[in-house]
C-alpha cells in the first residue's frame, strides 16, 4: 500500500495537482493507528491510505486541505483523551507530520526566438514546467532547450488543443515571429481556452498591441478580456537586452505567482 500511495502522489503530480503526504511517526498508549501509516490527501478532497480513520484522520485530512494552497509543512501532535482538542476516549497519544508535494507550473512559450530560448532557460531554474511551440522543427536543433518538457512542432491551433491547461498552474507567454502569429494564438486561446490559465502575456510595441487588440475587437472578441492580458509583456526595462527582457517577464510571471504588485506595462 505504500508504494502505491506514493506512486498515486506522482501520478497526481505528473496531472498537475498537488497532493499532501500523512506519516504517522509514532503512537503512544491506546491509539486508532499504527506507528509508520502513511495516507495521501489529494486537491479534492479524497485520500489513500489510512492513519487510523476516525477523528484524528477526518481532522488531518481537514488541515491538509486548508494548508494546501500555501503548502507549508507541518507536525501533528493529539492528545488522545477526553482532555484533548478531539475529546477522545483512547486515552494515548498520536505524532506525524504533513509533508506538500507541489505540481510543478507550466509555462507555455509560443515561438523559439532569441527572447523565448532565453526565457526557457530562466523558467526552467525556476522549476516551471516549459514546453515551446513552434511550427519550425528547424529551431529545436539549432538551438539549446535543455531541461524543457516539450518542443511541440507544430501550428497554433493544434498546439491549443493539444496542451493541458490548468487555471492555476498554466503561464502563457506570445513572443512568435511576427504580430499575424500572435493574434492567431490569441485568437485561438481566447475562443477556446479562455480562463483555463493563471497568466497571458504577449511581447510586442504598445502600437502592435493596439493594432492587435482593435482586430480581434472587430471579431467579437471581449474588450474586458483583452485587456487581462499583460502586454507588452513584462516589466517596463526601456529597451533592455534580449537576456533584460527575459528576467523581466520571468520577473512578471513570478510576482502574478505570488500575488504581488508588478511594475507591469498591462493595458487597463
Amino acid at each position: 500500500m505504500k508504494a502505491e500511495i506514493l506512486e498515486k502522489i506522482y501520478e497526481e503530480n505528473q496531472k498537475g495537482r498537488d497532493c499532501a503526504l500523512v506519516f504517522l511517526i509514532e503512537n503512544k498508549g491506546s491509539t486508532p493507528g499504527e506507528d509508520n501509516s502513511l495516507m495521501a490527501v489529494f486537491e479534492d478532497g479524497s485520500s489513500l491510505g489510512t492513519i487510523g480513520g476516525g477523528k484524528i484522520e477526518a481532522d488531518v485530512i481537514r488541515r491538509a486541505m486548508e494548508g494546501m494552497e500555501k503548502a507549508k509543512s507541518f507536525e501533528f501532535d493529539y492528545n488522545l483523551s477526553t482532555s484533548g482538542e478531539l475529546k477522545m476516549s483512547c486515552g494515548g497519544n498520536s505524532r506525524g507530520f504533513v509533508k506538500y508535494f507541489r505540481a510543478k507550473n507550466k509555462l507555455v512559450i509560443f515561438g523559439a526566438g532569441h527572447v523565448s530560448q532565453k526565457l526557457a532557460r530562466i523558467a526552467t531554474r525556476t522549476n516551471f514546467e516549459v514546453t515551446i511551440v513552434d511550427d519550425r522543427e528547424e529551431f529545436k536543433a539549432a538551438n539549446d532547450f535543455e531541461g524543457i518538457k516539450e518542443y511541440l512542432s507544430m501550428e497554433i491551433e493544434e498546439a491549443v488543443r493539444k496542451i493541458d491547461f490548468d487555471k492555476d498552474k498554466t503561464y502563457l507567454v506570445l513572443a512568435t515571429r511576427g504580430h499575424a502569429n500572435d493574434t492567431q494564438a490569441l485568437r485561438e486561446i481566447l475562443k477556446n481556452k479562455k480562463d483555463s490559465y493563471h497568466y497571458l502575456g504577449m511581447i510586442g510595441s504598445k502600437n502592435k498591441v493596439i493594432r492587435v487588440f482593435d482586430q480581434l475587437e472587430k471579431e467579437g472578441f471581449d474588450k474586458k478580456d483583452l485587456q487581462k492580458i499583460y502586454t507588452p509583456i513584462g516589466l517596463d526595462l526601456d529597451n533592455g537586452s534580449v537576456e533584460e527582457i527575459a528576467i523581466s517577464i520571468m520577473a512578471e510571471i513570478l510576482m502574478v505567482k505570488n500575488n504581488k504588485n508588478a511594475a507591469s506595462q498591462k493595458f487597463n
